[in-house]
């Protein structure tokens, strides 16, 4: 594993308060990322859930979804649902890949190619076991994982 490339989808999100004393939420990575909450608390859930919106609004339009920039302080990190993290994984390599890489990765799986494009829809319904399976077919390794941080 000390050669290995990881990639956590954990986005930086800095809360302020509006003069009503709800949190809103700022995310510089993705800007229109925009949602609130009566308190800090129900502004992170709600992050999280603006989060993987936006992530998967990106991926239906074929827009980039960057990498997770470096906490800074003060900053709290939100992710998204990790098989929206997984698409977007996916989605990478078939962009990489180019023409034929949705015939490619269905081939390697063993699979029809509508297989594929379940996994490739934003809103696409498909097991958490064909995300890994499909990653492992195309060189990557799902993580899930859970961390705990100190906010702030």
């Amino acid at each position: 594993m000390d050669n290995a490339e990881f990639t956590v989808f954990a986005y930086p999100i800095r809360l302020h308060k509006d003069e009503d004393g709800r949190s809103w939420v700022e995310c510089r990575d993705l800007p229109e990322l925009a949602t609130d909450g009566a308190d800090e608390g129900e502004a992170l859930a709600e992050a999280s859930d603006a989060l993987d919106l936006v992530i998967r609004d990106r991926l239906r339009r074929g827009e980039a979804v960057p990498d997770p920039s470096p906490r800074q302080p003060g900053e709290n990190l939100v992710c998204p649902d990790h098989v929206t993290a997984y698409r977007v994984v996916l989605a990478r390599w078939v962009a990489t890949t180019g023409r034929g890489a949705q015939s490619q990765l269905a081939r390697r799986l063993g699979k029809g190619e509508t297989h594929v494009r379940r996994l490739l829809a934003p809103n696409g319904g498909a097991s958490v076991k064909s995300f890994v399976e499909a990653l492992s077919a195309v060189g990557y390794a799902a993580v899930p994982s859970l961390a705990v941080m100190r906010r702030g």
